[in-house]
């Protein structure tokens, strides 16, 4: 009996843990069903989202390069040649603004044009006058030491009159606040440059407040006097003098017409391959004296290939030019810019040229330098930096020049190590459209007072100083304008022992450069003066007539540190001088193209 009873007991606990594991496994089972569910409802949801964005983002790019009209007359839509339904994206709102962002390796002016600082282009959900609907943006940090902009070239298209122009932008700033050491002159702004067809300009802004705040609009009509014709508009964005962040948001630019029911094509409005007066930038509307005043002694022998260094000068740095070529070895071809205090015509070179005979008596650059010499007219000239290059250019009798600003120091051999670097290179039918890069460097200024004697005396000397402890050489410009140099590649220069091409052209590149001195070697765009634009726009001369660049391994040249030009202060920190500077810029792209069928001027036959 008792053997029963254990039997039973035993049979009961087997069942009671049957029972038990059957419960723990349908609730596993459970458990990992409703987790599946899950899952799969979460990545459903995400894919949801994503798609839903992506419509987003494609309906909003529409709305903004092409604004559809409603109710629009057929009639004079099929007049325009549009077929309604079908080119409803080709006419709207009649914005000439685009959205669209400029590739830097490309040569082209439609869209927006970022400088050395980038903006970014985002989608900004967070619009409180408009919840639920997204917008897109270009945000930037701004630092009140420089100027941070963006800029927008809008080629007026003169076939179509119109009367004036309608400005707006939309705007929000976050802890932004203005730089008291530059409070009167600081902008937070949308400012456009107007140019006529008489060469005479104009300007419209729209300015925003500090702070923090959301997106605010701003807005401005604008008509033109009645016997102005507009050639261009070119749009900055920008913020000086403030620190913090701002956004800007529907920029519109949008013509206004006399009559009101013409349809507004966009494409009507803007010139893909706009033309502008190139004539009138050259050397021909300068009118300076100019003097020969040295003469290069350098005799040159059939087997001989040396190199003349070129460059531009102003009167206060001929003792810094003195210094940097002391050890140059070979002819030196200079343009001397004399500038004068007179607001007056002045033509009292006399005192002028005894002061230079006196400061070049005893100079080294006697019997191997051609020095010609540029006066001033007025005090209102600004300095011809590109003038005075092709003119120092033109008097280079060498079959290769060597294009270096007065501020450098060349490496020491240059000329023999130029040659054992040439002697490298294949002889192709592309070889006299070759531009050979010299990488340059920098002295830090805080660990230089005077003219530097430690100078680098081989490749491994300045890599020492480059990578010490202590470093007191950078690369140029590496943490002002980085894109400056940076297709040069330093990091393959550094163990480089043969020249090396440059992968990636862009547009901001702007290298120092020996080129083969042939009858048709391009020239400096001469419209540029001053500071900016000057050495970028011949790296991309060059670049569009199919020149090659290749950098060279055992040659360099060192900046030295001073007092920045007067020049280079005001285009560091007045926006209005900038955009000037730019609309210069765009011109001359506009021009590059035209010549090279490039960009927008590839269709068009000339």
């Amino acid at each position: 009996m008792a053997a029963c009873m254990q039997m039973k007991r035993k049979i009961y606990r087997c069942i009671h843990r049957l029972c038990l594991f059957n419960i723990a496994f349908f609730v596993w089972i459970f458990f990992m069903i409703s987790l599946f569910s899950l899952m799969v409802t979460y990545i459903s949801f995400v894919f949801y989202l994503d798609d839903d964005e992506r419509t987003r983002d494609k309906n909003l790019e529409n709305d903004m390069d092409f604004p559809v009209a409603d109710g629009v007359d057929e009639v004079l839509l099929l007049q325009e040649g549009i077929v309604p339904g079908e080119d409803a994206q080709t006419f709207a709102s009649g914005n000439l603004i685009s959205s669209h962002i400029i590739d830097s390796s490309a040569v082209e002016i439609a869209g927006w044009w970022m400088p050395q600082v980038r903006w970014n282009p985002e989608i900004d959900c967070s619009l409180p006058d408009q919840p639920g609907t997204c917008g897109k943006v270009l945000s930037v940090k701004c630092k009140p030491d420089s100027v941070r902009a963006i800029y927008q070239f809008l080629p007026i298209n003169q076939d179509k009159p119109i009367d004036g122009i309608y400005f707006h932008a939309k705007s929000a700033a976050s802890k932004l606040t203005k730089d008291k050491q530059v409070a009167s002159d600081a902008t937070y702004s949308a400012i456009a440059l107007l140019r006529y067809k008489d060469g005479a300009s104009d300007r419209i802004r729209l300015d925003f407040p500090a702070g923090t705040h959301p997106y605010l609009s701003a807005e401005v009509d604008k008509i033109f006097p009645v016997d102005k014709v507009l050639q261009s508009v070119t749009v900055m964005l920008c913020c000086h003098g403030y620190q913090g962040s701002i956004k800007f948001m529907d920029v519109i630019v949008r013509p206004i017409l006399e009559d009101h029911s013409q349809v507004m094509v966009t494409k009507n409005y803007i010139q893909k391959c706009p033309e502008y007066c190139r004539s009138s930038k050259t050397s021909s509307r300068f009118d300076f004296d100019v003097e020969q005043f040295l003469t290069d002694g350098t005799q040159l022998t059939e087997g001989s290939q040396p190199l003349t260094l070129v460059t531009q000068v102003s009167l206060d740095r001929i003792d810094l030019l003195e210094s940097a070529l002391e050890h140059w070895q070979g002819p030196i071809s200079v343009a001397l810019f004399i500038p004068t205090k007179s607001s007056k015509t002045d033509n009292d070179h006399g005192w002028k040229r005894l002061y230079i005979k006196k400061k070049l008596r005893n100079s080294h650059l006697q019997g191997r330098c051609n020095m010609v010499v540029v006066f001033a007219k007025t005090s209102e000239d600004e300095y011809p930096v590109n003038y005075l290059r092709n003119l120092a250019i033109r008097q280079a009798k060498t079959k290769y020049i060597f294009l270096l600003d007065a501020d450098f120091v060349p490496a020491p051999d240059f000329q023999s190590s130029f040659q054992t670097s040439l002697a490298m290179i294949e002889r192709t039918p592309q070889f006299n459209k070759t531009a050979f890069v010299v990488p340059v460097f920098e002295y830090a200024q805080e660990f230089i007072k005077d003219f530097p004697v430690d100078q680098p005396k081989n490749k491994q000397d300045l890599k020492d100083k480059l990578f010490s402890d202590g470093a007191i050489i950078s690369p140029f410009m590496i943490s002002t304008a980085p894109e400056a140099h940076r297709p040069t590649d330093y990091r393959s220069w550094y163990s480089a022992t043969r020249p090396y091409k440059v992968s990636t052209y862009q547009d901001k590149y702007e290298p120092y450069l020996i080129l083969r001195n042939t009858e048709n070697l391009p020239l400096f765009d001469e419209r540029f003066t001053g500071y900016g634009m000057n050495k970028v726009t011949y790296a991309m001369e060059l670049h569009a007539s199919g020149y090659e660049y290749m950098v060279l391994p055992n040659v360099w040249a060192v900046h030295v540190p001073h007092r920045e030009s007067s020049a280079k202060i005001r285009f560091l920190l007045d926006p209005l001088y900038r955009l000037n500077n730019r609309a210069d810029r765009f011109e001359f792209v506009s021009d590059l193209m035209r010549r090279h069928n490039l960009g927008g001027c590839k269709a068009d036959q000339h």
